[in-house]
């Protein structure tokens, strides 16, 4: 069940990208962000201020691609860059994984259906086209984590991620809401995956607003069943702060 928000203009809003604003699709090169959403966001924006962000395991040039010609604050890689409002670009220096990608690579061959993503300073093996694999790249992933006390793993829906130790998505919350525009508002946060609930946990600890999107356990409050529930939820939002700013 999603929650009814008074004052939207008092909140900041932050939301995962794949599986949120995006429908998961099975290749991440084939997400798509429609003109319809697009627009949904640029409103919502609008209404609070700008303090809108995407926080997302992506790197921030593949959000910008993915929803140009919007040019938003984003966190991406799950905190590891972060751009603010103003435009300035938040990084911690990149880990040396030249070696991990060249492992992993050599241990999961050719095998068709798996996805090696670079990001920089991580790297996520996507087996969506391919369950059967989850296994085989559980103890991939495991065995080259082990070796690297400097490194952690995430696992979320088809896919394990490494990454430096100490970036989380609530961490980029957190220094979004230190921040002008988000300084001094309520947050919301919305996201689908198992790497988001370092962000619910974070939002709720400011007596926020979470959403989990999807089935699974959740540290979130609230809950939509799918993508396109929690679209009509947002669209809702813009609606009835158009409504009272007519009365």
């Amino acid at each position: 069940m999603l929650p009814e928000i008074d004052n939207i203009e008092r909140y900041a809003i932050f939301l995962d990208l794949d599986g949120t604003v995006a429908e998961l699709v099975a290749h991440p090169d084939s997400v798509h962000v429609d003109r319809s959403t697009l627009r949904l966001l640029e409103m919502l924006s609008e209404k609070v201020g700008r303090a809108l962000a995407i926080v997302s395991g992506r790197e921030i040039a593949v959000v910008d691609r993915l929803l140009r010609p919007l040019v938003l604050p984003i966190a991406g890689v799950h905190g590891l860059e972060r751009r603010d409002a103003r435009g300035i670009i938040h990084s911690r220096d990149a880990a040396d994984i030249s070696s991990i990608i060249f492992d992993i690579e050599k241990a999961i061959g050719h095998e068709v259906g798996v996805a090696i993503e670079r990001k920089p300073g991580a790297i996520a093996l996507h087996y969506r086209l391919r369950p059967e694999l989850e296994r085989r790249c559980r103890d991939i992933v495991h065995g080259v984590v082990e070796k690297r006390s400097d490194l952690c793993l995430l696992q979320g829906k088809m896919v394990y991620e490494i990454m430096p130790r100490g970036s989380d998505k609530g961490g980029a919350i957190q220094a979004f809401l230190s921040e002008s525009p988000f300084l001094g508002r309520r947050p919301i946060f919305a996201g689908d995956d198992i790497t988001d609930e370092a962000g619910f946990s974070v939002v709720n600890a400011r007596h926020g607003v979470s959403i989990k999107i999807g089935a699974g356990e959740s540290v979130a409050r609230f809950r939509a069943h799918d993508v396109r529930q929690f679209r009509a939820w947002l669209s809702g939002l813009v609606d009835n702060s158009c409504e009272e700013s007519v009365r």
